[in-house]
């Protein structure tokens, strides 16, 4: 009997050590890693009024248009497509005050001579000397006195709620914007005699010369774009 007692208290004693021994040299539970702060994002202007609002009716889908995608609107099939915005105002009148101020024919003067110079850029092989003379004669041509033919097809203005890195409002303006065209005719015309007259004066010389006085051909051959 004593030898049956003795052997339950150390199989009790045993098991008090192995689970002991458990609790203690376990590992450490893992700490639970609570979610991670989103990274703040700027906020997307809100658009609060617009000219149509007042009527109940969407703002023209123009509005929110680059140029290049107007001018794959059907009813712009045959004219080059300039689109101008102000920069944005406090007050309504403010940004109307642009539109009064806006020197249409000095604008699409040098958005035309910037198209011009990136179809050259495309056009860049060759003798880059050549290319260079024979583009900035080009563009000296389409000063504001020769530019014509253009005409306003339509203006909109919008309020917008502009917001700072934080959230935080930074602050509501205006923004008119207009929209101008030119016959493709009209505009390829004044092109084509702004290269004829830079030809006069660049006459390639050699065969690299002429190779890259093809390619701007080549380039201008569907228009300005």
């Amino acid at each position: 009997m004593k030898q049956r007692i003795g052997m339950m208290l150390t199989a009790l004693l045993v098991a008090f050590v192995l689970l002991f021994a458990g609790c203690a040299g376990g590992p450490e539970p893992e700490e639970e890693e609570g979610p991670q702060a989103a990274e703040p994002q700027t906020k997307r202007p809100v658009l609060l009024d617009h000219e149509n609002y007042k009527f109940g009716t969407d703002m023209p889908d123009w509005v929110m248009m680059d140029a290049n995608e107007i001018q794959q609107l059907d009813k712009y099939e045959d004219y080059y497509v300039f689109k101008f915005e102000s920069p944005r105002a406090q007050s309504l009148q403010g940004a109307k005050i642009w539109t009064r101020n806006f020197e249409a024919s000095a604008q699409l003067a040098q958005t035309v001579r910037n198209e011009v110079q990136s179809k050259f850029a495309g056009a860049a092989v060759g003798d880059t000397d050549f290319i260079e003379t024979y583009q900035e004669q080009v563009v000296a041509t389409f000063s504001e006195a020769q530019f014509s033919g253009y005409a306003p097809v339509a203006d909109y203005w919008i309020e917008m709620r502009y917001f700072d890195a934080d959230g935080d409002v930074e602050e509501d303006a205006f923004t008119y914007f207009v929209l101008y065209t030119i016959e493709k005719d009209t505009l390829d015309r004044m092109i084509q005699t702004a290269l004829d007259q830079a030809e006069e004066e660049a006459q390639p010389e050699t065969d690299e010369e002429e190779r890259a006085k093809q390619r701007v051909e080549e380039a201008f051959e569907n228009g300005l774009r």
